[in-house]
């Protein structure tokens, strides 16, 4: 069942005195170009000089859950010391660690526009617009706060974790904006969760997580890929043209987990086992199948029953089933069996 969540209120008056994304740390970055002012002149950065790279909230981030500290030590040191210079040529004749390797060679030949960047992300309010395209997506009226957002060097992506996490090189050639108003979703929808993430069974645990992924990154996706179908091919970039055509699998890929929640509804015993596998082959992570759903629940049902399901994968999921029988057949719809799985599911763990 959809809850009512606590009123918030817009944050729109906020005086921001150097920054205009208040939401916004560049700390990051000001101790990575430290560190690499160091190496340049060939000089070794001490332990200490490390440790307030690595205290900073997005690499406190990466290094956490991710990346060991080491790989950044070491990589830059390839990368920004002269005297590395036939390391760093054999790393990239041996591909390892390509990618990571020349983002940062990007980064060192282009510091001026790295900085013009961060000058130009402290000056326009960025966020309020990022928040303004996600709630459109959202069960809130108002936002009492904006998400945190870390900006770094590490490679040319993000990270949805919180702080979210940038790379401010890479930024400069992204769509920023939506890349935040798809990330402040899920940050927002991550704080109104209809389903206890505490009480979930090991047994459970993969299945729910396939749901979740399938929900979030679905209606985030309406956030800032919904243009993508509205335009021509040669006005996307390949990743779009790839995603708009795996979208248009999603049918197969529906029939694919009925079966497999089939299967579980005849022999609970398999649940952990098949639940792994529906993890593990959801495409793209959840956001084809999850945005070919949600797109259908826009048209079959409409934008308040969609908004509603932010936070709940089981309703989600049976309002994608409602939706595809109201398609008279034209889209696939979970059988009897896989909704009243779901719906054990959702009793089970509901807030």
């Amino acid at each position: 069942m959809y809850k009512l969540f606590f009123p918030l209120f817009l944050i729109s008056n906020f005086i921001f005195p150097q920054n205009a994304n208040s939401n916004f740390e560049f700390s990051g970055i000001h101790e990575f170009w430290k560190i690499v002012d160091k190496l340049e002149l060939n000089k070794e950065p001490s332990n200490s000089e490390w440790n307030e790279l690595f205290k900073t909230p997005g690499y406190k981030i990466l290094t956490s859950s991710e990346f060991p500290k080491q790989f950044f030590i070491e990589n830059f040191r390839l990368v920004f010391m002269p005297s590395k210079k036939d390391e760093l040529n054999s790393a990239l004749k041996s591909g390892r660690n390509l990618n990571h390797l020349n983002h940062y060679i990007k980064v060192k030949n282009n510091k001026k526009l790295i900085d013009e960047q961060l000058t130009k992300l402290s000056r326009k309010n960025i966020s309020k617009e990022a928040v303004k395209k996600t709630m459109q997506f959202l069960p809130l009226n108002n936002v009492d706060q904006y998400p945190p957002v870390s900006f770094v060097i590490f490679e040319s992506n993000g990270r949805g974790s919180s702080p979210i996490v940038v790379d401010l090189a890479a930024s400069i050639e992204w769509d920023l904006l939506n890349f935040l108003s798809h990330e402040f979703h899920h940050w927002y929808r991550n704080r109104q969760l209809q389903y206890d993430i505490y009480k979930i069974d090991e047994n459970d645990e993969d299945l729910v997580n396939a749901f979740a992924k399938i929900e979030a990154e679905g209606i985030a996706d309406m956030v800032d890929k919904k243009d993508w179908f509205t335009k021509s091919s040669n006005a996307v970039s390949t990743y779009a043209r790839q995603y708009i055509d795996e979208v248009g699998k999603t049918p197969y890929a529906i029939k694919l987990i009925d079966e497999l929640l089939i299967e579980i509804s005849k022999n609970p015993k398999k649940s952990k086992q098949i639940g792994q596998k529906i993890l593990q082959n959801i495409p793209q992570q959840g956001h084809t199948i999850g945005y070919f759903m949600a797109s259908l629940i826009l048209e079959k049902i409409g934008k308040n029953e969609l908004v509603k399901s932010v936070g709940n994968p089981f309703q989600f999921i049976k309002l994608y089933n409602t939706a595809a029988q109201k398609s008279n057949g034209r889209y696939p719809k979970f059988s009897e069996q896989s909704i009243i799985l779901i719906n054990k599911l959702e009793v089970k763990y509901s807030l």
